[in-house]
């Protein structure tokens, strides 16, 4: 007799650190803007004027994946939520080198 779920392959560690990171930000047009972070972030479809770099400030710490970092951003004003990536800089991570690299062969 089988366990259910058993026919669920298990992920290794490889798989876990590729797979792509889960948005916690809601853009929604019914909801007033709120921030559950780090379980949720509800917020408006499309930024305002208001939405400049001065006006947004930063949720949470900054967390990286596969050599990307990032942060979430809300303006102070209105709301309006970013998933903001940091500018890449020169690292020894292995993922940022073969994106470059691939990055380079399509540009050709």
């Amino acid at each position: 007799m089988r366990r259910i779920g058993s026919n669920i392959r298990k992920q290794n560690a490889d798989a876990k650190v590729n797979r792509p990171t889960r948005n916690i930000i809601r853009y929604s047009e019914q909801e007033a803007p709120r921030n559950d972070y780090p379980r949720r972030i509800v917020s408006p479809p499309r930024p305002k004027s208001c939405c400049t770099d001065e006006n947004r400030d930063m949720v949470g710490k900054v967390q990286e994946i596969d050599g990307f970092k990032f942060c979430y951003k809300i303006c102070r004003t209105c709301g309006h939520a970013v998933k903001f990536f940091f500018p890449a800089v020169e690292s020894t991570s292995p993922a940022v080198k073969e994106y470059r690299q691939w990055k380079r062969y399509t540009v050709q």
